[in-house]
């Protein structure tokens, strides 16, 4: 079970801040979190002229909870969470690996498919 530092081989995920967060409160592992994300693979994304997410809260309209570092999401989604602070808003780049992996996720994600999430840390609070 790999960890949410920065030793731990997912710290190579790569985040590009769209919109800045207070850069004061940043979430715990196991704090209940609530953001609105779209995700797409890294070859629809850069290779397509109009790129569709193969998922996304925004389109449902929706927002989507799930408990940081607990398995609820792919492991590149807990760590991009884990490193935004309130409000924030990402562009994240998730190597297969700590993504759907070798396999991928047919037939919605190809096997290993690098994948772009774009994140909003909507808000958190610790678990009860």
């Amino acid at each position: 079970k790999k960890s949410l530092d920065e030793s731990s081989p997912a710290a190579g995920i790569l985040l590009k801040t769209i919109k800045a967060g207070d850069i004061i409160n940043y979430p715990q592992k196991g704090d209940r979190c609530t953001i609105h994300y779209e995700a797409y693979t890294e070859e629809d994304m850069y290779n397509s002229e109009n790129p569709t997410p193969f998922d996304s809260s925004w389109k449902r309209g929706q927002v989507f909870h799930f408990r940081l570092g607990e398995n609820q999401v792919i492991e590149g989604l807990d760590v991009a969470v884990s490193k935004m602070s309130l409000g924030e808003k990402v562009e994240a780049t998730i190597p297969f690996p700590y993504a759907y992996g070798v396999a991928g996720y047919p037939p919605v994600v190809p096997p290993r498919a690098n994948l772009i999430f774009r994140v909003e840390l909507i808000q958190f609070s610790p678990s009860a």
